[in-house]
């Protein structure tokens, strides 16, 4: 990459081991209870072959085979308990006096004298009890798979219950029939202060992306002291799993696409690069020769699209997969933002003229437009996940909060939102809402502190946060 980029994999998968033949116990000699087993317990996939997130390839490669799995990045879903050895013997003891009260209808003499690898691979070393343990019998082997499925499923509660608490349960039909949920209260919000999700490499320079990963417990920071920072969020280490520095691109733009599996970033240059999040390999972009700067940009998780904006009207649309040009949306007056849907079909705008539009991306066309009189110089607009309300922002600090359902009713030039908000009062550089609808976020960077939260449907805000003492800065 001509030497100008300093990048790590993100990825590494454990190298393949070979295994003796005569002492392993081949999926054609195991039971079908035996891999049906294994399929409930690993999912019928080898962690050995996944990909996962490793620090430093050159580190892996000096670091033992224990060292390299422990820096193996995944999640595990076994909480943290009593030691694993006590539980097991406990556990045996139960067994062996349920045993001896009830014999077993059947009985296979095979799984006794045959014999299991733990050390073969990586989702069979987690069943070993001691760490220099190598091979088990069949039978020991099932029973540790079962013990291994109960930690990651537990039994639920009704389970457990005894015979009052389980009768009580079909007493009535009402908790089953019902549909409520826990709604948040609309004025006032509970809020519990994290690590800081970058302490353990801070950024250099002003912060002008943040994004959680889709899937992953993993988050993007990116800035103009060029350098794309990624870290796991536990909410205590909040480890640095990867940075990569750009030489020539001070970062105004980052974000998750395709899923998660790629990192688009961008600025005020005419070429963007591209970061396979899997592979770690980095990729630069030459964009159209006329666009002078990419800073404004915008990514869809779900479609296969990128959005360009320019000053002249132009949505120029990109191809996520192959980064070609797919075409051009053409809007009366300067872009000020726009917003893909959840499903990444649709595509919203907004422009200086006060105009919104919403077009169809799987026919390039626009679908509708309406004006607003009641915003002054548009700066930001964003959909909810269930395209139910869209919000915008404008230079002096108010947020409109709109209603789609009612939007078709309403005349062309006679849309008002259902809700405006003025508790800030300086231009509002951004807006986002919540995974279920229910809250908003505003921002603005001109003063210290300028961050809201809003309930919806109320449209209220929340009075209690931030409080005197949040000390956000500059958000």
């Amino acid at each position: 990459m001509s030497g100008q980029i300093q990048t790590k994999r993100l990825f590494a998968g454990e190298p393949e081991q070979k295994l003796d033949k005569k002492r392993v116990k081949s999926d054609q000699d195991k039971t079908p209870g035996e891999v049906d087993l294994e399929k409930l317990v690993f999912g019928g996939e080898d962690l050995a072959d996944s990909a996962v997130f490793n620090d430093d390839v050159e580190e892996k490669e000096e670091s033992s085979e224990d060292e390299q799995e422990d820096s193996l990045f995944y999640v595990d879903t076994e909480r943290d308990g009593p030691d694993t050895a006590a539980i097991e013997e406990s556990e045996e003891s139960e067994e062996s006096e349920v045993a001896s009260e009830e014999e077993a209808a059947w009985e296979d003499d095979d799984m006794q004298n045959s014999r299991v690898a733990l050390k073969a691979t990586a989702r069979t070393r987690k069943l070993r009890v001691e760490e220099d343990e190598d091979e088990v019998s069949g039978d020991v082997y099932e029973q540790r798979l079962r013990q291994q499925f109960e930690k990651i499923n537990p039994a639920p509660k009704w389970a457990s219950m005894d015979n009052d608490e389980a009768d009580g349960i079909l007493q009535s039909s009402l908790s089953l029939l019902s549909k409520k949920q826990a709604l948040l209260p609309p004025n006032i919000i509970d809020i519990v202060r994290q690590r800081n999700a970058n302490q353990e490499a801070p950024s250099q320079a002003v912060v002008q992306s943040v994004q959680f990963h889709p899937t992953a417990s993993v988050l993007l920071t990116a800035g103009m002291d060029k350098t794309l920072r990624l870290f796991e969020v536990d909410g205590k280490e909040n480890h640095k799993v990867q940075s990569i520095y750009f030489k020539d691109l001070p970062i105004t733009t980052a974000q998750f696409i395709r899923q998660g599996q790629e990192v688009v970033v961008s600025g005020r240059r005419s070429w963007y690069y591209s970061v396979d999040v899997e592979k770690g390999k980095v990729t630069r972009i030459n964009s159209n020769p006329k666009l002078k700067s990419l800073e404004s940009m915008r990514g869809s998780a779900e479609s296969d699209r990128l959005a360009f904006m320019s000053n002249s009207g132009q949505i120029h649309l990109v191809s996520a997969r192959t980064k070609q040009f797919v075409h051009t949306l053409q809007m009366n007056g300067p872009v000020r933002d726009v917003s893909f849907t959840a499903d990444g079909n649709y595509l919203w705008s907004i422009g200086l003229d006060n105009e919104v539009y919403q077009w169809d991306l799987r026919q390039n066309q626009c679908l509708t437009r309406w004006h607003d009189p009641t915003v002054f110089r548009p700066t930001c607009l964003q959909v909810s996940r269930d395209s139910s309300y869209y919000a915008s922002g404008d230079d002096a600090g108010v947020i409109n909060i709109y209603d789609t359902r009612l939007i078709e009713s309403q005349p062309f030039v006679n849309v008002k939102p259902f809700k405006s908000i003025s508790n800030l009062t300086t231009a509002i550089q951004g807006i986002k809402f919540n995974h279920s609808s229910e809250l908003v976020a505003v921002y603005s960077r001109k003063k210290k502190d300028q961050l809201k939260l809003v309930h919806l449907p109320t449209a209220t805000v929340f009075t209690n946060w931030p409080g005197s003492v949040s000390h956000l800065g500059h958000v």
